[in-house]
């Protein structure tokens, strides 16, 4: 359904149409559509943190175990992008789903951020702002992949994960510019 329309427009009996089933079998599992998008979301997470296991506990080549990551993130995107979609775009007009949202972001800045310093402390990553990087990486990444694989036709997911890879691995793995530390220098 989410391919067609977004959340606001959906009902629960638009939701339970689609299914075949009753509107008290919704109320089984769900109390209203909140609840419902909530949990699409809750599960999105469990799917895109086990799509991303391999960098976040690599112990050997960083890089690899990167590329990895994000192409099993580009597979549950290709996937359930809509879901994905309309999520991050209903949030900024929906208080309850927008903290949701920064929520599901803020866990995804934490993890990259933790990585990102035991590299620091592997000496894998030169110094730079870990938790700054983060959040613009994974804001970045957010809106690629919404656009990329939200609606149809999706994108080229070779061409998304080659894209991704270069922005990591250049951000990352690379030395900073000599005495750049943002834009206050």
């Amino acid at each position: 359904m989410l391919w067609e329309r977004p959340i606001r427009d959906l009902s629960i009996t638009s939701i339970m149409n689609g299914t075949g089933l009753s509107r008290p079998a919704f109320y089984q599992y769900f109390s209203n559509v909140h609840n419902l998008v909530e949990q699409l979301l809750a599960d999105l997470e469990v799917e895109l943190v086990t799509a991303a296991m391999p960098w976040f506990t690599a112990s050997g080549d960083s890089r690899a175990a990167l590329r990895e990551s994000l192409r099993g993130i580009i597979a549950v995107c290709v996937e359930n992008g809509p879901v994905f979609r309309a999520i991050s775009e209903s949030a900024p007009l929906d208080a309850r789903l927008e903290i949701a949202w920064a929520a599901f972001m803020g866990r995804w800045d934490a993890a990259v951020s933790d990585r990102i310093a035991l590299e620091q402390k592997a000496g894998m990553i030169g110094p730079l702002d870990g938790s700054a990087i983060s959040v613009a990486l994974n804001r970045l990444d957010a809106s690629t992949l919404v656009a990329e694989f939200g609606r149809r036709p999706q994108g080229d997911p070779k061409a998304v994960l080659g894209t991704l890879y270069h922005i990591w691995i250049k951000t990352l793995y690379t030395e900073p510019i000599a005495g750049f530390e943002g834009l206050d220098s």
